[in-house]
C-alpha cells in the first residue's frame, strides 16, 4: 500500500475530497477502530503562537534551535458533527473549506483540511461529517507558527470529539504531517513549540528540553514588518544559497549552531546582554543565507539604534517579524515607539518566561 506521506499532492487532495480511507500500511494509521464520532456536543482544542529565538533554518541541517511559546496569541478549534463533507471555517486563513480541488501544489492555507485528514486517518475515523471552526489571534505568514498552531488545535478538537486521548509525541507527528505538506521540509520546532507549556525550549533532532531562564527584567519586543513571508520559499532559498557557498555555507551552519548553544547558556545564567549580542550575530548569518530583506534590515537597524541589546528576524524570514531584546520594560517601551516610527505594522511585548 502507498503510505500517506509518499502520495503525491494530487492524490492527497483527491483522498480528502472523497473521504480518506486508512490503509494498513499508511504511516500513523495504527488504530484499527472505525467507530464513528461520539454524541458529545463538541470537541475543543487549543495551541499558541511561537517565536524562534535562535536557530531558524540551520535547524533543518541538524543544528539546535531555541524557541518560545507565546500563550498570549492563542488559536482555538471546535469540532462538531454534521452530515456531509468536512467543513472548516477558519479565521486564521479567512477561508471556508468545503472541499479541496485536486491540484499539484499545497500551501499553508490548506493546513486546516490536512490536519483533519491526518487525525481522522490516525484514529480510524471517516474523513467526513465534521464542522470545524478555527478562531486564531495569530497573524499568518509572520513567523509565529500560525499553521502549526492551527493544526494542533484542530487535531486536539477532533480527538476530543471522538473521546480519544493523544499523547504529545502523537500530536507532534500529526502536526508534522500537515506542516511538511504546507511548507516542504519541516524541522519540527514549530510542531513542538505550539503545544509547549511556556518558557524557552531547546530543540534538536525532534526533541525539546525546557530551558530554565534566570530571573531578570529583559523582555522581547516583536515588530511585524507587515510583509508576509513564505517558509517554503525561504527554505528553498537557503538550500540554494548553501549549495552556492559550498564549504563556506557549512561554516555558517556551524557558527550558527555554536551561537545557539552559547546563547542557551547565557539565558540560563541571566547574561542577557550576551544573549542580545548573539541575536545580532545570528541575524548577520541569516542575512548571508539570503532570508533577510529591506523591511527586516530596517527594523533591526532601528531597534539597535534605539538601544536594543540585540535584534534579528524570527522565523522563516523574507518578511515576517523582527525580535529585539530590551533590558527592561522601560527600554521595551522605547523600542516599541522606535520600531513603530520605523514602519512596524504592530508591536508585541513578550516575556522570556511567558507572554505579556
Amino acid at each position: 500500500m502507498t503510505r500517506w506521506k509518499d502520495r503525491t499532492d494530487r492524490e492527497r487532495y483527491a483522498l480528502m475530497e472523497n473521504g480518506m480511507q486508512s490503509q494498513p500500511g499508511d504511516v500513523l494509521a495504527t488504530h484499527s477502530s472505525t467507530r464513528d464520532f461520539t454524541d458529545e456536543e463538541a470537541g475543543r482544542g487549543s495551541a499558541s503562537a511561537k517565536l524562534i529565538l535562535f536557530g531558524e533554518h540551520v535547524v533543518l541541517h541538524g543544528r539546535p534551535a531555541i524557541s518560545l511559546p507565546v500563550p498570549s496569541l492563542p488559536v482555538t478549534a471546535t469540532a462538531r458533527r454534521q452530515p456531509g463533507p468536512v467543513v472548516i471555517e477558519s479565521s486564521a486563513f479567512d477561508t471556508e473549506w468545503r472541499a479541496l480541488a485536486a491540484t499539484s501544489h499545497l500551501n499553508a492555507s490548506a493546513v486546516p483540511r490536512l490536519a483533519v485528514s491526518a487525525v481522522c486517518e490516525y484514529l480510524g475515523l471517516p474523513d467526513e461529517g465534521l464542522l470545524v471552526t478555527v478562531d486564531s489571534s495569530i497573524p499568518a505568514g509572520r513567523g509565529f507558527g500560525s499553521s502549526a498552531a492551527s493544526s494542533a488545535a484542530i487535531i486536539a478538537a477532533v480527538a476530543k470529539l471522538a473521546k480519544r486521548e493523544l499523547d504529545s509525541d502523537t500530536m507532534f507527528a500529526l502536526i508534522q504531517q500537515s506542516e511538511a505538506f504546507a511548507h516542504g521540509k519541516a524541522s519540527g520546532v514549530d510542531a513542538r513549540t505550539v503545544i509547549g507549556a511556556g518558557g524557552p525550549m531547546w530543540f534538536q533532532d525532534g526533541k525539546t528540553t525546557p530551558l530554565r531562564v534566570a530571573d531578570g527584567r529583559a523582555v522581547l519586543v516583536v515588530a511585524d514588518t507587515g510583509v508576509s513571508g513564505s517558509t517554503r520559499d525561504a527554505v528553498a532559498a537557503v538550500r540554494r544559497r548553501l549549495v552556492a557557498l559550498g564549504a563556506d555555507g557549512a561554516d555558517l551552519l556551524n557558527r550558527a549552531g555554536a551561537i545557539t548553544a552559547a546563547a542557551a547558556a547565557d539565558l540560563v545564567a541571566g547574561r542577557f546582554a550576551e544573549v542580545g549580542s548573539k541575536m545580532t550575530a545570528t541575524q548577520e548569518i541569516l542575512a548571508l543565507l539570503g532570508v533577510s530583506c529591506f523591511e527586516i534590515d530596517n527594523l533591526v537597524g532601528a531597534a539597535l539604534e534605539a538601544g536594543a541589546l540585540g535584534a534579528k528576524l524570527s522565523g522563516g524570514g523574507l518578511g515576517g517579524c523582527v525580535i529585539a531584546l530590551a533590558a527592561d520594560d522601560s527600554a521595551a517601551a522605547r523600542l516599541r515607539a522606535a520600531l513603530s516610527d520605523a514602519g512596524a505594522e504592530r508591536c508585541y511585548t513578550v516575556g522570556l518566561g511567558a507572554a505579556s
